[in-house]
């Protein structure tokens, strides 16, 4: 309730701060145009921002597609000094990008409650990632990089339908910056806390009439922003480089061909952990306490992780028969391994080794266009994705090998779609679609009795699994005026089933049924059928925007990770409603000043869930990484000095509310309020040249969205970074 009145509050005084500008700036356009048109940021914050979340034939204005998405550009991104997906999602609403915790660089992304908490290669995620068209098949190194993006959209709900399996929760679509044929490009240096080096360069330009080409790199290395009482150094050390060129051929105005290759090498430390105080807990008896300071930490072992990628991508658009062909093919590899202090502490209780070698191949070919005299906009398509990935696994406890692992999946799956929008009445459309799928994976497992300390182990196979799907969408749109859409849809979805390739357990002994086993799956799929209204409304000549959407989604089949002592399994163990609402506000009452006010509402509960091998009801719990309430408040301000150029600055206030670590609810990660902050200068009608300083969690926010609780030895948290800050220089030609 105290968020609450806190959000409310804060939205009434940006309606109280702004009202009387709206009257001013009625009274003095011209000033205010003059100055808009000059330089700054502001204004962007409410530029129309083109989208492909319908996969049609040309992309759309955000504000005209019928779905809860929030979609920002990369000069956005930019602006707030966006590190990875995890500081964009911050700011939406029932958003979190998060990092997966127990190790860096996995990508456990959550939207409307639906996220997980592992770090097992072979766990399907409940947020798809695409990236340029492709689906990234791994969570171990899917952290993605704001590499020079010309977006970024995040779908909230299922996409099932033209974005097929493991999109329950949603999807986030990333696109990189085409060259246009035009000479130009950019270089950017920077430093700050932890030393913090950052640089970036890019050029583009024409090679012919019908060729442009591109290249875009960026380095960055710091120490880390942590300190390690314990080992007296800095914690966090991260040293990345990555690469994109790209080549773009435009024979015809009717052909559009770009090949993007992507190379990425990430080395650094171990994971943060942090040691949480639990009298009832062993370590915690022995005397171990937690670090004072959201900027302390105790860990024994720095640890180390090192991360490789590498991708390709051909996009090829012709236009054919009044409509366009679309074929996207990708090939993504990448190569990860981190080992780090699983307790958090000084003391030598737990460490973990993970290593993932995992590569694919996909390919989609769509048709978009028209028929019925214009009055249906249809896509149909086919899709073929494979992938094999392979998982070692090593935990120590008090420096002996305990659990060790090794396993092998092998995946394939189709798919087929369609979708149309038929306009009945002007203004008025009827949306239905569908996606047929077909997947198989096969899995091989080794587990502890069965490798040696250097993880040389004998596989088994597990056997292999089909399963099939239809995933249907119904909806009704209505564009009332210009700047109203109202919306309403019904949706399946699916999460793929599949298999556990981190199993350390023994094997089920017939022999023997009742002795404690783990169960390499197979597990089946997870399904969602969600309903969801919106509307989406603009006014005030374009300098107000309100977008509101409400959902209800029903989970059967639930995945989770159940953790029985020092053993975990997979299973479909529970149902799940997820009821919720989300509002998103843009206002300029000047030229020069945006306020942006965004609030997410959820109430994320299980059902039918007895934990398994208890007695333990989690029905009407709370959903792990499920915060009940999110919010974001922020400005943009841009402060025209005449001849001493324009300054921009932004604020932005994020909350969070509490949520489980862990389906029991052991441990709760405590709400936060994170605060960022930045100021930019840029000269006198030149906007190509930008200095700028920014600071993140301001205030020194100890926070995390991810923990461990082991039983009665120890619990940590995987702690997000404390206060950070940096300056940096950026030059556009």
């Amino acid at each position: 309730m105290q968020h609450t009145k806190m959000a409310l509050l804060a939205s009434a005084s940006l309606v109280l701060f702004t009202a009387p500008a709206q009257a001013q700036d009625t009274t003095s356009a011209p000033a205010a145009q003059e100055s808009e048109a000059r330089q700054g940021s502001a204004a962007a914050l409410i530029d129309d921002i083109v989208v492909r979340a319908r996969k049609k034939g040309a992309a759309e204005r955000a504000q005209d597609v019928p779905i809860a998405l929030t979609a920002v550009s990369g000069a956005q991104i930019e602006a707030m000094f966006a590190q990875d997906l995890t500081d964009i999602g911050m700011t939406m609403p029932n958003v979190r990008l998060d990092d997966g915790g127990a190790f860096p660089g996995v990508s456990n992304y959550t939207i409307r409650g639906m996220g997980f908490n592992s770090t097992i290669a072979s766990v399907e995620p409940t947020v798809g990632t695409f990236v340029d068209g492709i689906y990234i098949g791994a969570n171990l190194g899917g952290l993605q990089e704001t590499l020079d993006l010309e977006s970024v959209e995040v779908l909230r709900g299922p996409q099932g339908t033209l974005f097929g399996r493991n999109v329950t929760g949603g999807a986030v679509v990333m696109r990189s910056r085409r060259p246009e044929g035009e000479f130009g490009g950019i270089f950017r240096i920077g430093s700050g806390s932890g030393n913090r080096k950052v640089l970036a360069a890019g050029i583009e330009g024409p090679l012919s009439e019908t060729v442009a080409a591109k290249v875009f790199a960026q380095y960055s290395d710091y120490d880390g922003d942590w300190h390690n009482l314990t080992t007296g150094r800095r914690h966090g050390a991260d040293e990345t480089f990555a690469v994109r060129p790209m080549i773009r051929f435009r024979p015809s105005s009717a052909v559009d061909i770009t090949l993007i290759g992507e190379y990425g090498k990430t080395d650094g430390d171990g994971v943060a952990s942090r040691f949480i105080e639990d009298p009832a807990q062993l370590l915690f008896q022995q005397g171990i306490r937690e670090p004072k300071g959201a900027e302390n930490l105790s860990n024994n072992f720095q640890g180390d992780t090192d991360i490789e990628w590498k991708q390709a991508v051909l996009d090829a658009n012709v236009e054919l028969g009044g409509g366009t062909l679309t074929s996207i093919t990708g090939y993504r590899k990448v190569d990860y391994f981190s080992t780090g202090d699983t307790d958090g502490s000084q003391s030598e209780t737990a460490r973990a080794i993970n290593q993932m070698s995992q590569h694919q191949f996909s390919s989609e070919l769509r048709y978009a266009g028209k028929a019925l005299g214009g009055k249906l906009d249809y896509t149909i398509g086919a899709y073929y994705f494979e992938q094999r990935m392979e998982q070692f696994y090593h935990v120590f406890f008090f420096g002996a090998s305990n659990q060790r692992s090794r396993g092998v999946l092998n995946h394939h799956t189709w798919s087929v779609f369609a979708q149309g929008d038929y306009e009945v009445v002007p203004g008025f459309f009827v949306t239905a679609g569908g996606r047929y799928t077909w997947e198989k994976k096969r899995a091989a497992t080794g587990r502890t009795n069965e490798c040696t300390v250097q993880l040389v182990c004998s596989l088994t196979d597990e056997g292999s699994t089909v399963w099939k799907n239809f995933a249907p969408k119904v909806g009704l749109s209505w564009k009332a005026t210009d700047d109203v859409l109202v919306y309403a849809s019904w949706t399946k979805g699916f999460r793929s089933g599949g298999y556990n390739i981190r199993t350390t357990g023994a094997r089920f002994n017939p022999a023997n049924p009742a002795a404690a086993n783990e169960s390499a799956g197979p597990y089946d799929q997870e399904v969602v059928k969600a309903l969801e209204g919106g509307i989406k409304t603009e006014f005030l000549d374009g300098k107000a925007r309100v977008n509101l959407a409400a959902f209800h989604n029903q989970y059967d089949g639930l995945q989770r990770t159940v953790n029985q002592g020092l053993v975990n399994f997979i299973a479909n163990v529970a149902k799940a409603t997820v009821n919720g609402a989300e509002i998103e506000t843009t206002f300029l009452p000047f030229a020069n000043l945006a306020l942006t006010a965004n609030l997410g509402y959820l109430d994320a509960k299980y059902k039918d869930y007895i934990l398994p091998g208890t007695t333990t009801n989690l029905s009407g719990k709370q959903l792990i990484r499920a915060p009940k309430w999110t919010y974001t408040l922020a400005f943009t301000h841009d402060l025209d000095l005449g001849s001493g150029g324009v300054i921009t600055s932004r604020a932005s206030l994020n909350y969070s509310g509490k949520t489980p670590a862990n389906d029991p609810g052991n441990y709760f990660a405590a709400a936060y309020h994170l605060v960022d902050a930045s100021l930019t200068w840029s000269p006198e009608g030149n906007n190509d040249l930008k200095l700028s300083a920014w600071v993140k969690n301001l205030t020194n926010e100890k926070y995390s969205l991810t923990a461990t609780y082991v039983g009665t030895l120890f619990t940590n948290l995987y702690q997000a970074p404390p206060r950070r800050w940096g300056v940096e220089a950026t030059y556009k030609f």
